[in-house]
């Protein structure tokens, strides 16, 4: 059986005037594979563009929307009280030169690679801007699609104990590694009253594998910087140095301001 489709070495092309509706006059560019095939193509260009614009458009909504969604995901799971949900690096207010470099090392956390494992304790007054800076990483990691947690030093304790009832379906080595193993973990009021030293050793627990691990970590303490280096040990604000800085916000309240 003889095949009837005579295929062209190379694809041939020609051109004829045609009229758009909308476009008016325009030279159609048309092309046929075969011999005697069809001629193909001819659409208006201007339309063809509009058509492309529109695809290009309606991908980079469909990605907006997409990130959109990623990032209030990440938000819904990071632990981030209602009361700092709006708080970012952009809305915090500077007066003082200790709160523009305060700003400056949390933006420059933000911005940092995760794999260097950079970490900061922010420590002193109450009311200073210390949980909003710190949540303000926190918001500026999850815009770049990168998980963060905010959880009190006695919530994570107490997810970690909830493990030790009859029946729990979680391990506490599962539970210790909700905070061990997100991208960046805030770790707030550091300092506080533990009641047993297995308590302590949890939170210490937790502290050291991040930092093994080269995990970024916020730490807020309402202590000073003397204080917390008493608690904490030299050690471990040591190892904070190390990887990044310790923060002393000290000076007036903010929330004392506003009063």
């Amino acid at each position: 059986m003889t095949n009837s489709l005579q295929i062209l070495d190379e694809m041939e092309t020609s051109t004829e005037p045609r009229r758009c509706e909308e476009h008016g006059e325009y030279e159609a560019e048309l092309f046929r594979v075969t011999k005697k095939g069809p001629w193909l193509g001819g659409a208006c260009p201007k339309c063809e563009e509009v058509r492309k614009n529109k695809e290009e458009e309606d991908d980079r909504r469909r990605q907006i929307a997409e990130r959109e969604r990623r990032i209030a995901a990440l938000m819904n799971r990071s632990g981030i009280p209602k009361r700092f949900e709006g708080r970012t690096l952009d809305n915090y207010s500077v007066d003082t030169g200790g709160q523009k470099r305060a700003l400056s090392i949390a933006k420059k956390m933000a911005d940092s690679d995760p794999s260097t494992g950079t970490s900061l304790v922010f420590c002193g007054k109450p009311g200073t801007g210390k949980t909003h800076l710190a949540c303000g990483v926190a918001h500026k990691w999850m815009q770049s699609g990168r998980p963060a947690l905010f959880a009190t030093v006695l919530a994570a304790i107490r997810h970690i104990k909830s493990t030790y009832s009859r029946g729990s379906e979680t391990t506490e080595e599962q539970a210790i590694a909700v905070f061990t193993d997100v991208d960046l973990l805030v770790l707030d009021e550091i300092g506080v009253q533990l009641g047993t030293e297995h308590e302590k050793m949890l939170l210490f627990e937790i502290i050291n594998e991040r930092y093994q691990e080269m995990r970024p970590t916020i730490l807020i303490s309402n202590l000073t910087r003397e204080e917390l280096t008493d608690y904490l040990g030299d050690r471990v604000m040591d190892r904070f140095r190390e990887s990044g800085a310790v923060v002393a916000f000290d000076w007036g309240s903010y929330r004392g301001a506003k009063k």
